[in-house]
């Protein structure tokens, strides 16, 4: 926290030593200590209800589980004593009628009764309950032998051979101990289902209450807890907060309150100490703006006049280069093919790097000229300016067979030789650094977006090329950057810089998308200010082969130096 500067210092601020003494931080329990304590009995409960509803989960899910297997038992012994009946009925119907189609359910009843018996077994609750079933199963298995297959057999023969045997009461009899055994199980297992539910919604109900009330308790207790310390809290915060008001206004003599907190009695000494160096570090600010705006003055200076010297001196270079350039093109004509073939190299060799060194000064010249371009605005139609520009580059197109196509753009306020320089640079850019395996097919685009609370037209133009590396795609906005060799594509590598820096002399901001063998996206990011117009509705432009047919402006700048982004 700084205090304003005041013309006057308070006069209850001395510089003796005794008023500059800041008093050393008494006793008193830790931050985290104060915070933490109150929370132990709340947190200490919350674990205790924590571990019941735990214990009281585990113990219901044994009872749930409990209550799953007396049910599945209880099938099975309902299974049991169904399966008994089918398979009487089933040897019955055929004793009466003869018919065979009776002895189809009495063996499937059979086979049903033998798995039944089987899952029983595996599922058994005690010995008494396995003992029972033995006795189930040996009764049937006894009026199998006794009675059903015997009568079965003398029905084949006859039917008053079969009613002699059924006329005994052998097989009802067995049947019935069969039936007795499994009322006795179904009972059984009645009463552990019914004890098993009892127990279960008993641990719920226990559970639910413990749950309740501790939560509640807990409640309670945080509540109190957190109330009595953001009370010690905001009361220590508060006193702190109005001493600091005080020194804001000046009272550098107001000295903060003492309390029990060490982190806040800290706290207090540091504006204790911050208010006693106040005054000096005022001066010093002071003293250290006057020099910083002494500094800028001097830099803007040094800025202007550099840039002065680049352009006097870049201008000055192109008298004695032509004349260079001249008499080595002289050379050329009168002694070609005249001396021997290392001359003639030389004289080639001089010739390109004297072009080269033309080339290097204009674009210097251009670079010069867009960072001291006047700032005035203008309605612009980008639609229009693009069309001029492709038709500079109306011979580049039909050399390489490139495509063009141009969406509708808007018209906004801007300067139209920045303007320009942009698109001249990014549009040569896409058609020069073209993928040797395909033509090249450019798109130039814009849309309207909000971001950062500013609003801005973002053109894009995307070209098919041969794409850069993520790793260059801030390197290709400096002066000079190329990432290849001029055999291979040329240019002086400044393009891109007289690009963003005629983006940014617009207030805009100029990146790029791209990757390797996917082309590149150049975005041109420019504000849209108050007075700007709606954007028209041009049609779109689209060149395969050759421009739009649209005629350059009087208005428009020299043809800017092409960059090189790669």
């Amino acid at each position: 926290m700084s205090a304003p500067v005041s013309a006057t210092p308070d006069p209850s601020v001395t510089t003796d030593h005794a008023a500059r003494t800041v008093r050393p931080t008494g006793g008193g329990v830790t931050l985290r200590a104060f915070l933490l304590r109150p929370f132990v009995v709340p947190f200490a409960l919350l674990v205790a209800v924590g571990a019941a509803v735990v214990v009281g989960v585990g113990r219901n899910e044994a009872q749930l589980q409990a209550v799953e297997d007396a049910q599945a038992r209880m099938l099975l012994v309902n299974a049991l004593s169904t399966q008994i009946s089918v398979m009487e009925n089933g040897q019955r119907g055929y004793v009466i009628t003869g018919s065979p189609s009776f002895l189809g359910p009495y063996r499937d009843g059979e086979s049903t009764f033998r798995a039944s018996v089987f899952a029983l077994r595996d599922l058994s609750f005690n010995d008494l309950q396995r003992e029972r079933l033995s006795l189930v199963e040996a009764a049937v298995n006894e009026w199998q032998e006794r009675a059903a297959r015997p009568e079965i057999a003398a029905r084949t023969d006859s039917l008053r051979q079969a009613a002699a045997l059924v006329s005994t009461g052998v097989g009802r009899d067995l049947l019935n101990d069969a039936r007795q055994i499994t009322e006795l199980m179904q009972a059984a297992e009645s009463e552990r289902l019914r004890d098993a539910t009892r127990a279960s919604q008993t641990t719920l109900n226990t559970v639910q209450w413990v749950s309740i009330s501790g939560l509640l308790l807990t409640g309670a207790l945080l509540l109190l807890t957190a109330y009595r310390v953001t009370r010690t809290v905001t009361r220590s915060l508060g006193e702190l907060n109005a001493g600091a008001r005080d020194m804001a206004a000046g009272q550098y003599g107001r000295r903060m309150p003492r309390t029990g907190v060490q982190e806040l009695a800290q706290l207090g000494e540091q504006f204790d100490r911050m208010a006693l160096a106040v005054q000096e570090r005022e001066q010093a600010l002071h003293d250290s703006a006057e020099a910083l705006r002494a500094s800028n003055t001097h830099l803007e200076r040094s800025n202007r006049e550099l840039e002065q010297f680049a352009y006097v001196a870049s201008h000055d270079l192109q008298e004695p280069l032509r004349t260079i350039g001249s008499y080595t093109e002289l050379l050329a004509r009168r002694y070609q093919g005249k001396l021997d073939a290392r001359a003639d190299q030389y004289i080639a060799f001089t010739t390109s790097a004297t072009q080269r060194m033309k080339t290097l000064i204009q674009d210097l010249l251009a670079y010069s000229r867009v960072r001291k371009a006047p700032r005035a605005t203008q309605p612009v139609d980008t639609a229009a300016l693009v069309r001029d520009v492709l038709a500079d580059l109306e011979q580049q197109i039909l050399a390489e067979q490139a495509v063009v196509e141009v969406q509708d753009l808007p018209t906004l306020n801007s300067s139209p030789e920045l303007l320009r320089h942009a698109f001249q640079n990014l549009i040569g850019n896409a058609l020069k650094f073209r993928d040797p395996q395909r033509p090249p097919h450019v798109q130039v685009s814009a849309h309207r977006r909000e971001h950062a609370g500013q609003d801005s037209w973002v053109f894009q133009v995307h070209d098919n090329g041969i794409g850069i590396e993520p790793e260059y795609h801030e390197r290709i906005f400096g002066v000079f950057q190329r990432l290849h060799g001029m055999e291979e594509y040329p240019g002086s590598g400044i393009g891109l810089a007289v690009t963003r820096s005629a983006a940014e002399q617009l207030g805009g901001h100029l990146w790029v998308d791209s990757l390797p063998g996917a082309g590149s996206t150049f975005l041109l990011a420019l504000p849209v200010q108050a007075a700007t117009p709606e954007p028209t509705e041009p049609t779109g432009t689209a060149a395969t082969g050759s421009p739009a047919d649209a005629t350059p402006t009087d208005t428009r700048a020299p043809q800017a130096p092409a960059g090189d982004h790669p």
